[in-house]
């Protein structure tokens, strides 16, 4: 059973933009932190204001509260001042007796927060732990083995500063890396814009070649008649020169469009304009090559429009190609030529890990969407287990006499 076809252009880079536009997990978790710990800095500074209140407490510890709150209140406009207030409020606490253990639990969210958006995570690490260690010293009497808690307070406010540090790493990383992938999303777009000006540039080539072409038939034909004509015809051979004159005007406007359009172009756009009669031809380069080509062509020697002529010719072209460049070095080909112009092609590709991976790049793929689309016709591609099909659909319009 296949799998749905997927139009040439209808998918490139949707991944990539649904990835960037959902970011990840962590990131969102980190902002949920942040939020979180903003809300129990808040409490707490609440709570201190509060305590003191209920039980009486001295007017040093509305002190050590608000110099927390101005602090915190201070953390996104000062962070150098804030650093400095909520460290300083357990050192107050300490040095008139207080106990420090509230204000410095705030300095180590606030520690947090810090490291987390604004200041160097070892400057606000060495500020707080310090101020922790001082702050606890001075309440407990000094440092020692037996009560450990002024060690305690200045590690966790280490680890505090040492945790908000290394989201912001990380988050930084994961930015960096969402950059990078936003620069691909937006080179790959340019390189399918690009691919297909490039295309509809060589479609303009081969239609200038070909109108070119029968615009000098048609004036050939026109002097033909010029010279057959009975010596008496005077206004009528008046018209034929008339004639003639107009379409070798339009021949020269021609070549002189052509002339623009081929500045700067390869070797390979300057050959004459390629049609359909030549598909066995390019079967037989890609044998050649070491392509292994199971092909059935049918109705080429029927005619068809420059256009689609043409494009019939380049997509065969561009599937033999991919073919040989991704796949295993086979590739089975059809080529009917009825009421219309029917292309199908299918060849295993050659890295199977890569699932429904097309073609790298792409370019190619988008050549011949464009080429089918000025023939007025279809083109899909898609993925079945490790098969690779290209599908094009052509109007076939019979070419008129010369």
């Amino acid at each position: 059973m296949r799998l749905r076809p997927h139009p040439a252009l209808r998918d490139a880079g949707r991944a990539q933009d649904r990835a960037l536009a959902t970011g990840p997990a962590w990131i969102r978790g980190t902002r949920i932190a942040e939020l979180v710990v903003t809300g129990v800095v808040v409490v707490a500074i609440g709570v201190s204001f509060v305590v003191p209140v209920l039980l009486g407490g001295t007017p040093t510890a509305f002190v050590v509260a608000l110099l927390s709150a101005v602090g915190f209140a201070l953390l996104h406009r000062r962070p150098v001042a804030a650093l400095l207030l909520v460290a300083g409020a357990p050192v107050v606490a300490g040095l008139t007796g207080l106990d420090p253990t509230g204000s410095w639990s705030v300095a180590v969210f606030a520690a947090f927060l810090l490291a987390l958006r604004l200041l160097p995570g070892v400057l606000v690490g060495a500020v707080i732990g310090t101020a922790n260690l001082v702050a606890v010293a001075l309440h407990e009497g000094g440092v020692s083995l037996d009560r450990p808690i002024a060690t305690v307070a200045a590690v966790i406010g280490v680890v505090g500063a040492t945790l908000g540090s290394a989201l912001k790493s990380q988050q930084r990383y994961s930015e960096e890396v969402e950059g990078r992938a936003r620069d691909a999303a937006d080179s790959r777009r340019a390189d399918i814009d690009r691919g297909v000006a490039e295309e509809r540039l060589r479609i303009a080539r081969d239609l200038h070649d070909s109108i070119g072409h029968e615009i000098a038939v048609v004036s050939m034909h026109l002097g033909s008649a010029q010279v057959k004509l009975p010596p008496e015809l005077h206004e009528v051979r008046a018209s034929l020169e008339a004639a003639r004159t107009a379409v070798r005007a339009v021949l020269v406007e021609t070549q002189e469009i052509l002339r623009v359009l081929r500045v700067g172009a390869a070797k390979s756009d300057l050959l004459p304009t390629p049609d359909h009669h030549a598909i066995p031809g390019v079967v037989e380069t890609a044998r050649s090559a070491g392509l292994i080509v199971d092909a059935t062509l049918v109705g080429i020697d029927r005619p068809l429009s420059a256009t689609t002529s043409s494009a019939a010719y380049r997509i065969v072209q561009e599937i033999l190609t991919n073919a040989h460049r991704h796949g295993t070095g086979a590739v089975t080909l059809k080529v009917v030529i009825e009421n219309g112009v029917a292309i199908e092609a299918v060849n295993v590709i050659a890295d199977p890990e890569r699932g429904s991976a097309f073609p790298a790049g792409g370019n190619g793929l988008v050549g011949m969407a464009e080429r089918a689309a000025s023939a007025d016709g279809t083109l899909n591609f898609w993925t079945e287990d490790n098969l690779f099909w290209v599908r094009a659909e052509l109007r076939a319009v019979a070419e008129g006499p010369a």
